[in-house]
């Protein structure tokens, strides 16, 4: 019988590290990243000076967000072969949003943030008198704001996809995919606080109960795997 066990190690690897890939970013990231992150957008700055002189680490925060959006698109390449057995639609879910659409998401993220690096660099060669730099580098840095809540909401949906796929199969302890599905809750509830700018700080306390989630998650694929029972039913 395939009990499936690489697929269950990679998958909890690429978890793992994709959330680990999105702490790092957004640690290394700068004052700019983190205002992003956390919803609490930067206003009254010369935002291109500011970008300039973190264009090292907001650099940085790119790569570990694209190295991110990798990790979590491949996770569900792994997934999808067992979860097709229970639900066709609920795999297809999985893999549309927290693969195809997810991973768009971090490549255009990916893109905004070296394009603000950029405009950045050219407003500090050019003296920092440049009127018209300076507004397409907040219109640029608002834009990205706004991509974030709806990267999560699309996120949230394939994250839910997954959790019922978990929770019909058993393929892992039934606690662990109900912690899943209530994190998406208060998760939904900071992407609507950001996206119509009404968190006053707590949308980073909304985000753990399914970040922490995330990491426990993918640490059990590792270590454990699937249950053999569950898939020798779903077989």
């Amino acid at each position: 019988m395939n009990t499936y066990r690489r697929n269950a190690i990679m998958a909890g690897a690429l978890y793992f590290m994709g959330t680990v890939f999105g702490i790092v970013g957004g640690i290394i990231g700068g004052e700019v990243l983190t205002s992003l992150i956390s919803g609490t957008p930067l206003a009254g700055v010369d935002m291109l000076g500011l970008v300039d002189a973190n264009s090292s680490r907001l650099t940085g925060g790119a790569f570990f967000t694209l190295m991110m959006g990798i990790s979590l698109v491949g996770m569900t390449v792994f997934l999808y072969p067992i979860f097709r057995k229970d639900s066709e639609e609920l795999a297809m879910g999985m893999v549309l949003f927290r693969g195809a659409l997810e991973g768009t998401f971090y490549f255009v993220t990916t893109l905004g943030i070296l394009s603000l690096v950029a405009l950045g660099n050219e407003y500090a060669a050019s003296g920092s008198d440049s009127a018209a730099l300076q507004s397409m580098g907040n219109i640029l840095y608002r834009i990205i704001d706004l991509l974030g809540p709806l990267g999560t909401i699309v996120f949230l949906i394939g994250a839910t996809c997954l959790y019922i796929s978990f929770h019909r199969t058993r393929l892992i302890p039934r606690w662990l995919s109900v912690w899943g599905l209530i994190g998406v809750v208060p998760y939904m509830a900071y992407a609507l606080l950001h996206f119509f700018h009404m968190d006053n700080g707590i949308g980073f306390y909304l985000q753990m109960v399914l970040a922490l989630q995330e990491l426990v998650m993918g640490g059990w694929l590792i270590v454990k795997g699937f249950d053999p029972a569950a898939v020798s039913r779903l077989s």
